[in-house]
This record gives C-alpha cells, sequence and structure tokens, in this order.
C-alpha cells in the first residue's frame, strides 16, 4: 500500500474535491478466471462497475500461465462511437499489468469487464481505494447506494404510482451528489420510462399531454446520460425503445388527423432516424464488444430483436431479416443441444418466431 496510494493519489486524487483525506481500501477481492471450468465460454465478467473511488487491478502469476483475459474497458470504444462506426476490434485489445506485482488502476465507476480467459488461470488482486472526507460518507458512495437500493426501498411504498417516484426521488438524489453520473441519468430516465408506461395504462382515452412530458423527460435523461456514458450498449438500446414509443405517439395522432401530412411526415422521419441510430448503435457497441470477450450475449439479442421489431412494424421485412438474422444462429444453436429448448432465451425465440413471420411476408 506504500506503493500503492501515492500512485493513486497523483494520478486521480489530486484532481478531485475529496483528496485531502487520507486513503483507505474500502474493499478487496482475489479473483480467479479459470478457464477449465469455464469449459467453452472462457472465464471472465461482465461489464460493470466497481463500489469505491478507484479500483487497483494487481496481477498475480505470470502471463505465460492463461491465454486471454485482461480488463476491457467500455470507453476504449469512443472512437469508434464518435467516428460513427470507423474502426475494427482490432483496434481495440484488454488491458493487462505488465507481470506479477504491476497493476492497473482506474476510478471504480468506470464500467468495465473481465474478458474472457480462455485457456489457463489468471489470478488478481483488485484494491478498491477510497479517500476519507470530513462528511458522513463520500459523495460517490452516496450516489451508489441511492441507486442500488432504489428498486427494494421503493417497492415498499403503498401504491405503484408512489414506488415509481420514489424510484424517480432517489436516482435525482444520486444526481445532485455526483451531476456527471451517466449510470444515475440512465436510471432517472428508465424510471420516467416505468413511469410513463403505467400512466399510459391509466390514461388510455384521457388527456395525453401528462403522459407525452413524461415520454419527453425521459428522453431528455437518457440523451444525458449518453453524454457521459457514450458507449454503453445498454442505454442506446434503451433509449432507442423510447424514441419508439414517441414515434408510435405521432404515428397515431397522424391516423387520428389531429396533424398535417406535411408537418407529421417530417416528424415522424426524424423520429425513425432516432430510433435506427440508437438501436444500430446498440448493436455495432455490443458487437465490439462480443469480439473482445465479453459476454453481453443477452444485451445484444434484446437490441436485435427490439431493432428488428420496430422495422417489421414499419413493414421493412428485408431491413428486420438482416437484423434479426444476427440472433437467430444463436437459437438454432441453443436448440441442438440437450437442454437447448430449455436454456433458449425468450427473446432469442422470439427473433426466431420474427424472422419467420419477416420472412413469410417476403415471400407473398
Amino acid at each position: 500500500l506504500d506503493r500503492v496510494y501515492p500512485w493513486v493519489r497523483d494520478a486521480f486524487l489530486s484532481k478531485e474535491d475529496e483528496s485531502n483525506g487520507d486513503l483507505y481500501v474500502y474493499d478487496a477481492i482475489f479473483i480467479r478466471y479459470n478457464a477449465t471450468e469455464a469449459e467453452n465460454i472462457g472465464a471472465g465478467q461482465p461489464l460493470h462497475r466497481d463500489l469505491g473511488y478507484v479500483s487497483v487491478n494487481i496481477m498475480l502469476n505470470s502471463q505465460d500461465e492463461f491465454d486471454g483475459g485482461g480488463t476491457f474497458f467500455e470507453n476504449q470504444l469512443l472512437p469508434v462511437v464518435l467516428n460513427g462506426g470507423g474502426g475494427t476490434s482490432n483496434d481495440i485489445q484488454p488491458l493487462k499489468p505488465l507481470g506479477p506485482g504491476h497493476a492497473i488502476a482506474h476510478y471504480s465507476s468506470d464500467r468495465h469487464a473481465g474478458s474472457a480467459t480462455f485457456d489457463g488461470v489468471r489470478d488478481i488482486l483488485v484494491l478498491f481505494v477510497a479517500a476519507a472526507t470530513a462528511e458522513r460518507a463520500p459523495k460517490w458512495e452516496v450516489a451508489a447506494r441511492l441507486k442500488s437500493k432504489a428498486r427494494s426501498y421503493c417497492s415498499d411504498a403503498s401504491s405503484i404510482d408512489e414506488q415509481l417516484l420514489c424510484r424517480v426521488r432517489h436516482h435525482r438524489l444520486a444526481i445532485k451528489q455526483v451531476p456527471s453520473d451517466g449510470e444515475a441519468w440512465h436510471y432517472l430516465g428508465m424510471a420516467l420510462l416505468d413511469y410513463h408506461s403505467y400512466e399510459v395504462a391509466l390514461q388510455q382515452q384521457q388527456d395525453c399531454t401528462k403522459i407525452l412530458s413524461i415520454l419527453r423527460l425521459a428522453i431528455s435523461c437518457l440523451e444525458e446520460a449518453t453524454t457521459y456514458t457514450p458507449c454503453d450498449g445498454r442505454l442506446q438500446n434503451n433509449l432507442g425503445i423510447a424514441w419508439e414509443r414517441l414515434f408510435e405517439y405521432h404515428q397515431s395522432r397522424e391516423k387520428e388527423n389531429e396533424m398535417s401530412t406535411a408537418d407529421s411526415g417530417r416528424l415522424l422521419n426524424n423520429i425513425r432516424g432516432q430510433v435506427a441510430e440508437a438501436f444500430s448503435r446498440s448493436i455495432q457497441i455490443h458487437t465490439l464488444c462480443k469480439q473482445v470477450g465479453c459476454d453481453v450475449n443477452t444485451d445484444y439479442e434484446s437490441a436485435c430483436l427490439n431493432y428488428g421489431l420496430f422495422l417489421s412494424k414499419l413493414d421493412d421485412f428485408e431491413g428486420a431479416i438482416d437484423i434479426l438474422s444476427l440472433v437467430a444462429a444463436n437459437y438454432e444453436e441453443a436448440q441442438e443441444t440437450d437442454s437447448g429448448a430449455v436454456d433458449a432465451s425468450r427473446v432469442l425465440r422470439d427473433a426466431s418466431n420474427l424472422l419467420g413471420f419477416c420472412k413469410r411476408q417476403i415471400q407473398k
């Protein structure tokens, strides 16, 4: 720790408001990535954030003892995402310390993954370092606990309405602690999106001004989240869902002749472009994550299904087939295994069924 603390302070804390206190190890964990126990999928960890201020990843054994592995940071994709899709996974590789006793450090809030170790055993020790403050708890810890406890705490509220508003308040408080917390903005947007669904079910035939305002606010929060975490594929998928709801709202108004044809056409084309951009970016991000050894299959499949479903609703069956074909093979492979019928996810099953429907429409 005599070597770790000065390094962490110089690299991270000297620029922060919370840098004046003494450093301490908030938590620590030993992780063994055993490729043999992981069988064919490789041993790794999904994309996640740590509970701490700075995470220090210390390599414990030689790289000669394993293949693959390393820490992949979501923001490594930033040049590709900002470049509109340029670049490949060959340009992005997980990071590893130079050897035993060496380490890499990063902000604990940076979303990252343990890329798959495909052969041998990789051992690491992770220290979660924090700085003591004069406050009862540092702001990052308050924000993290507000986010993590929102659903469980709010589930005790007396009504669905109160549960949803409770979640909104939790995430607003988290943002007050750390205004640049992209995850908190993401969660706030999703709480509002759930509140929108609740209001739609409650007020089907009533004035929709409130419903539209909630939806627009949810989109604004999700858009704000992308300014802080632009490479979060789940966020892009959820943003696509939110834009799609807005598309469906204005599409229904057009059918009810509440908007002029010209104005409606321009607005719908613009929103359709936003939907396509969000879903496409989600698929692109998850594709790159898969290629560097991250287990993001569930999120990838969900994005493909959502985009394929959106295109099929527009009668763009060829476009839907192109997207759904990306994951349909996974369902077929699962069906061929002994437990495939049980293990194949609902998302894969729905994607396969929708793909079959789109192909039938093309053949008519």
